[in-house]
């Protein structure tokens, strides 16, 4: 570990601190049928492609960009349209936990548009004291899934280098853009799209850690520090 002595804490948002599964299978449904993908997407079926992490769906190679596209899209729709979010267990109170420590906190996520009216969500279910950063993405495109860049310029407007950061998320690509700021470790929380197994195994971009409820990140950090103090 390149720093084991962390001073923020920064978390993507679907699938981390709030529920991604409704909005998530209403986007893959809708995209499916929109490809005129046969049989029907049902809760079911979703429910058993996630825990085989069976992210395409029955989706060919050849139609998965396009369903990629649609996907988003219907996903960035609905999660735009729904009036209140749903918190995940334990994340109010760990959030609590992590300012009373004094750590700086966020979010960055790759949800585009204006962070105000994210914060004014996030203030209806009580997370928004929180959190120093509320950071959005200024394209809706699929450029908006790569924060990379949206990690390292949080980094910087809290005045703490990037090795002293802790990046926590639900995806392979959460972890990507961890690595890719420099970020002194990266957590994967297994309460997302993707399973634990999946995260902790995936090929390309494991993570320091995988827990599989945000109720386990205080005990990491608090680890983490007596191993400092040996």
């Amino acid at each position: 570990m390149a720093s084991r002595k962390f001073k923020a804490v920064f978390f993507d948002l679907d699938g981390t601190l709030v529920d991604i599964h409704g909005p998530l299978y209403i986007a893959a449904k809708n995209a499916l049928d929109e490809l005129g993908h046969e049989p029907p997407l049902t809760h079911e079926r979703f429910r058993e492609a996630l825990s085989s992490d069976d992210v395409w769906l029955g989706v060919p190679e050849h139609l998965r960009p396009e369903y990629v596209k649609l996907a988003y899209a219907y996903f960035l729709a609905e999660v735009d349209k729904t009036e209140r979010l749903e918190v995940l267990p334990h994340v109010q109170d760990t959030l609590a936990e992590l300012k009373r420590r004094g750590y700086a906190t966020g979010v960055i996520t790759s949800r585009p548009g204006d962070s105000r009216r994210l914060v004014e969500k996030l203030a209806m279910v009580g997370l928004a004291s929180y959190l120093d950063q509320v950071v959005t993405q200024t394209t809706s495109t699929l450029r908006a899934l790569d924060k990379t860049e949206s990690l390292k310029q949080t980094a910087l407007k809290a005045a703490i280098l990037p090795r002293a950061c802790m990046y926590v998320g639900d995806e392979p690509r959460d972890i990507m853009a961890a690595l890719g700021a420099g970020y002194g470790a990266s957590v994967a929380v297994a309460t997302g799209s993707a399973s634990f197994k999946y995260l902790q195994t995936h090929p390309y971009f494991k993570p320091d850690y995988v827990i599989r409820s945000m109720a386990e990140l205080i005990g990491l950090l608090d680890n983490l520090k007596a191993e400092m103090a040996e």
